[in-house]
């Protein structure tokens, strides 16, 4: 546990002040007695994973942050695995993909959390979380820590139906038998395409818009006239429209103020209303504890969350 920890270390976007106080669970039920406490002290509480689509308040956070990098238990069957939250989804995929288990060649490259990448049905390459998923353990905000079956659970784009109710713990994922040398064949290929297409030397929280039915946000971003374009320190990427980057010294503000201009600028010359992909946590809500609850697990890290899409 530590006091006036600096957030900007808790994220891939590297912005953001300093947390009251942070902790790092070493197990689901260290995660779940804490959280109990936090909530008889009515302490405002904050869940985050590997912290790869959030965005964290210049102002830093009160309360007590809890992140969930320190839950990675796993447990590999026959064509399955259960695995914490905390796991890295981009190691996970590497790791079925050396056995021959095929169904995560799309998340190879995602920098993001096993429990993020759940809660926004992480995807890209044509592949998402959701048909891989058995059952999934989460934390709901009086303490219980209860299962759910697939069937008990809704999936969309970037959509699970426990955003907003719960947290992810842990997940059971089945997979199909395959090739080895093919799957990581195709793992190979998606990565040198995110390498080659994606601005990945610079902090970014990977792709900041979903993409509209039918159309890409960062075509439209770029006919829009923003490539390049930046506010303070935060710059829409030269490689991929749909990044916004740290160029040194960027700020929550920065990032805010050019997302907002975008979407402006988006609707009025194309009149598509673009939705953001980026969870950020704001300091001055008014019920601390339920805004956590809304946007835990959405660091895409899936990633995530932790990060969910870097194929826009």
């Amino acid at each position: 546990m530590e006091k006036n920890y600096p957030l900007n270390q808790l994220t891939t976007w590297k912005i953001g002040g300093p947390a009251e106080v942070v902790y790092w669970p070493q197990t689901k039920e260290d995660l779940s007695t804490v959280w109990q406490r936090a909530q008889e002290a009515q302490v405002p509480v904050w869940l985050i994973g590997q912290g790869s689509n959030l965005l964290l308040p210049d102002e830093g956070l009160p309360g007590l942050t809890l992140v969930t990098t320190a839950l990675r238990a796993i447990e590999w069957g026959e064509h399955t695995v259960k695995v914490e939250a905390g796991y890295s989804l981009a190691r996970l995929a590497q790791e079925a993909g050396e056995r021959g288990f095929s169904g995560l060649e799309f998340a190879r490259g995602i920098p993001g959390s096993v429990g993020g990448a759940v809660m926004m049905n992480a995807g890209a390459h044509g592949g998402v979380m959701a048909p891989r998923i058995v059952n999934v353990t989460a934390l709901w905000p009086d303490g219980t820590v209860k299962k759910l079956e697939r069937d008990e659970l809704e999936f969309a784009y970037r959509f699970c139906s426990l955003r907003g109710h719960a947290w992810v713990l842990e997940v059971e994922l089945v997979f199909s038998p395959g090739d080895r040398k093919k799957i990581l064949q195709e793992m190979k290929e998606n990565l040198t395409n995110r390498r080659l297409n994606q601005p990945l030397e610079k902090p970014s929280a990977g792709s900041v818009f979903q993409n509209p039915p039918g159309d890409s946000a960062g075509r439209l971003i770029e006919a829009a006239g923003w490539k390049g374009r930046s506010r303070g320190g935060a710059q829409v990427s030269t490689k991929h429209a749909n990044f916004i980057v740290n160029t040194g010294k960027a700020k929550a503000k920065d990032v805010l103020a050019l997302m907002e201009e975008i979407l402006k600028d988006v609707q009025l010359k194309f009149g598509i209303t673009l939705q953001s992909e980026v969870a950020y946590l704001q300091r001055e809500a008014r019920d601390a504890r339920h805004d956590a609850r809304c946007t835990m697990h959405e660091a895409r890290g899936t990633n995530r969350s932790e990060q969910s899409s870097q194929n826009d």
